[in-house]
């Protein structure tokens, strides 16, 4: 039987594992994923831009970076929006999955 501190430990280190997980994923696309408005994009790009597009939307209040290359071609913009809403769709089911953990640990 779990003691009231080790519901309290859970707790935390569930709630370290998310903040710290966001916080790789900005990294990540801080980093990494700045778009440059200078040069054509094409379909590799698209596939990069779209599926950091979470953290990049998150970034995008603080350094207020593009969200989408100005120059592209066709496949950039359908595999941006095909991994775009792919991520969108991960997030949510991540963060429904981190709140439903949550809940059950402190329901147990």
């Amino acid at each position: 039987m779990e003691t009231t501190l080790d519901k309290k430990t859970t707790l935390f280190s569930t709630l370290m594992g998310i903040i710290i997980g966001i916080a790789i994923a900005l990294m990540i696309s801080y980093f990494l994923c700045r778009i440059n408005p200078d040069i054509n994009s094409g379909w590799l790009r698209g596939l990069w831009h779209g599926s950091n597009l979470v953290p990049n939307y998150i970034l995008h209040f603080f350094d207020g970076r593009l969200m989408k290359a100005p120059l592209h071609s066709v496949a950039y913009s359908v595999f941006w929006w095909m991994c775009g809403i792919g991520s969108v769709i991960v997030w949510i089911v991540m963060i429904f999955g981190w709140i439903g953990n949550i809940i059950k640990q402190m329901s147990e």
